[in-house]
């Protein structure tokens, strides 16, 4: 069969699977990572280069898309004295995340095939695995694609020269696989009419992160807090990570700077009355409220 029948069979299979499970991201992009699974002996290890040349196709076609691809770098780490990762390791880690939270993970695994005869030496790539929802472990799509004939390796070809052309087709592979996920994302996404969009572009720039920690403030205090965190300036969206009594915790996306965040997050104290301490690091806001609340009105200024 052509490639491109099997990719629009993968779709049909994608369909199938998730024929009538929700749309439980409609209206609101979700916050992706692409991991390699090799818990199975026979798939590439996740370090190989073979396997990160289809990582990184596969995250850059979702990329394209316009979604947003968060770094697995720490859903990497093994259980100690493991050589390989579970599945299962996979997923608990990715529920750890908060900054940021993360709602699909997908999990793939790259497996390799050779054969030789009187020819030559012949060689393959194959790219399998799921995808699924981290709250709730709902499996939201299984894909498979492999090499649709293999290829014949150079005469005298070294184990690097054939690493060179697996890790090409993998990359194929796992980029025909990335453009068959978008389109099951975006239904996921929004299922209503698809809107047009650039051939290869991304949607939007990619908006700043940031984790926003508030100390010492009441719900009340809260509710006054996001009333103005959605009217800065090149706001995004935000979501709540850890809801407490005092404590509370928000994953904030702006096309603001870390500056310019810095400077509303201080007029905003001061236009609510309220008198805090503010400290940045990395990506991440923490403030910490400081002496009783002043009734002040809210106004709604040029941010």
């Amino acid at each position: 069969m052509p490639i491109h029948g099997k990719i629009r069979l993968l779709l049909l299979c994608i369909a199938v699977v998730t024929a009538g499970a929700g749309n439980t991201y409609a209206g609101s992009k979700p916050n992706i990572v692409v991991v390699g699974g090799d818990f199975d002996p026979a798939s590439v290890r996740h370090d190989s280069r073979i396997h990160a040349r289809a990582a990184s196709a596969l995250s850059e076609q979702l990329h394209e898309a316009g979604f947003d691809i968060f770094d697995a770098a720490d859903l990497q780490r093994r259980q100690k004295g493991a050589a390989r990762r579970s599945d299962l390791d996979i997923v608990k880690a990715a529920r750890k995340a908060t900054r940021p939270p993360l709602d699909i993970v997908v999990i793939f695994s790259t497996y390799t095939k050779t054969r030789e005869n009187d020819y030559g030496t012949w060689v393959g790539a194959r790219v399998a695995g799921r995808m699924l929802n981290v709250r709730t472990g709902q499996l939201l799509a299984t894909f498979e694609l492999a090499s649709p004939r293999l290829r014949r390796a150079p005469s005298n070809c070294t184990r690097s020269c054939l690493l060179e052309i697996v890790g090409r087709e993998a990359q194929i592979l796992a980029r025909d696989m990335g453009a068959a996920l978008a389109e099951k994302l975006i239904w996921v996404s929004d299922p209503g009419p698809a809107t047009p969009r650039p051939s290869g572009k991304t949607l939007a720039a990619a908006p700043n992160g940031y984790a926003l920690v508030l100390d010492g403030f009441t719900p009340e205090d809260i509710t006054g807090i996001e009333e103005y965190l959605v009217v800065f300036r090149d706001y995004n969206r935000h979501r709540p990570v850890r809801v407490g009594a005092r404590h509370h915790e928000f994953w904030y996306e702006s096309g603001a700077s870390s500056g310019r965040l810095y400077r509303n997050l201080k007029k905003m104290l001061s236009h609510m009355g309220m008198r805090g301490h503010i400290d940045f690091s990395g990506n991440v806001f923490t403030i910490a409220k400081i002496g009783p609340r002043a009734q002040r009105g809210f106004e709604k200024g040029d941010w």
